[in-house]
């Protein structure tokens, strides 16, 4: 679902100028916090692996927001040496990154254990929490050197309770939970925020590849604005505010 700009209301006085990258830019939650985040003047390097997307989106918002400045580049979070010219390249052309937004993220078929493929488990374990060792590994030496930053890890309600059928995408989903974690406590004395985000039942096309007899009615379900307007929320606190995670879900349970 294409995402629409938003009218601009506005930057936000602590995040206006500030660097982010995007991971899984292209579409979904990705896309929504994109667009929130240069609504916010944050200026960005939006990345996920289809181009034609991404140059989509890229075009929107800099003709949305012509003082945002919207770079893009094409990476498969999977390759760590794809993920490492990711950043340096935001630092060469944008100068710092301040924030790293970990959206990044694939699923599997639906399915008992043992019938999942071992190309699907290593997909999804390499896209959904190594991809995301990666970012965060390239980017915190910089952070640590600048004594600031903010990684928020757009995780899922997985990541907090295990479903059946769904266990490599928990498992995957509860190691990025323990990543999220341990690394907030190793970097607080850094000044460098970890957040966990966990939103429920999002409406995007990841449903599509579970491969659902019966998907969950989209009318029940959280809209990727919600997710970004969280993001935005976390991001936007006072330098001494830590909101280390937040968790969100429909209003209506899922029939």
């Amino acid at each position: 679902m294409e995402q629409a700009i938003p009218p601009h209301s506005g930057p936000s006085a602590r995040l206006a100028r500030q660097v982010a990258i995007v991971t899984g830019a292209s579409q979904g939650i990705g896309e929504a916090i994109a667009i929130r985040l240069a609504q916010m003047g944050v200026h960005l390097m939006l990345c996920a692996r289809n181009e034609q997307k991404l140059l989509a989106l890229n075009l929107k918002i800099l003709e949305a927001y012509p003082t945002v400045r919207c770079l893009l580049r094409p990476c498969d979070a999977q390759d760590a040496t794809q993920v490492e010219a990711v950043v340096q390249a935001t630092i060469h052309q944008l100068g710092q990154v301040d924030i790293l937004i970990n959206n990044a993220g694939v699923a599997p078929h639906v399915g008992l254990f043992q019938e999942v493929s071992l190309e699907e488990i290593e997909r999804t374990i390499d896209t959904n929490l190594k991809g995301c060792m990666y970012f965060m590994r390239a980017v915190i030496p910089h952070m640590v050197e600048r004594h600031a930053g903010a990684i928020v890890n757009i995780n899922s309600i997985a990541g907090l309770t295990a479903y059946p059928y769904w266990s490599v995408y928990d498992a995957s989903k509860f190691g990025l939970r323990a990543l999220t974690e341990a690394v907030a406590q190793e970097q607080r004395s850094n000044h460098i925020k970890v957040i966990g985000i966990y939103p429920g039942a999002v409406d995007t096309l990841i449903w599509k590849s579970t491969q659902l007899n019966e998907p969950p009615p989209k009318e029940g379900m959280l809209q990727a604005s919600d997710v970004a307007d969280a993001v935005a929320y976390v991001l936007d606190q006072p330098p001494g505010v830590f909101i280390k995670e937040l968790v969100l879900e429909p209003l209506m349970p899922l029939l």
